[in-house]
């Protein structure tokens, strides 16, 4: 059985379901602002991670463990953000699909 994506949890009721209603109901062009928005801080996280030394000034004067914790912090934000990406994807997808159904009925319909 294949994973289910973030999309599929939240539109069975699991983590992130709340987030479903509210976006449901926005512009696809506000949907697409939000995935290129979670996608740039997904790409910003990563970043983050693999060059810490670039966005904390001081980074090699922090202990260990405050280095491990932000990198954790990171790493939770990242994944957080992927999931949502994940969601305004579905549901954008979810929204070609229809608007395709549709056209096909309709044109079915104009053609009898």
């Amino acid at each position: 059985m294949a994973p289910q994506s973030a999309y599929e949890i939240a539109r069975a009721g699991g983590r992130q379901a709340g987030l479903l209603r509210p976006y449901e109901a926005r512009s696809t062009a506000e949907m697409r602002r939000a995935l290129r928005s979670y996608e740039r801080q997904v790409a910003l996280h990563q970043q983050k991670m693999q060059s810490p030394v670039q966005c904390i000034q001081e980074w090699d004067q922090k202990s260990p463990r405050v280095q491990q914790a932000l990198l954790r912090h990171w790493q939770e934000d990242g994944a957080r953000n992927q999931e949502l990406a994940e969601i305004m994807r579905g549901i954008l997808q979810e929204r070609h699909r229809q608007a395709c159904k549709t056209r096909r009925n309709l044109s079915t319909i104009c053609s009898t």
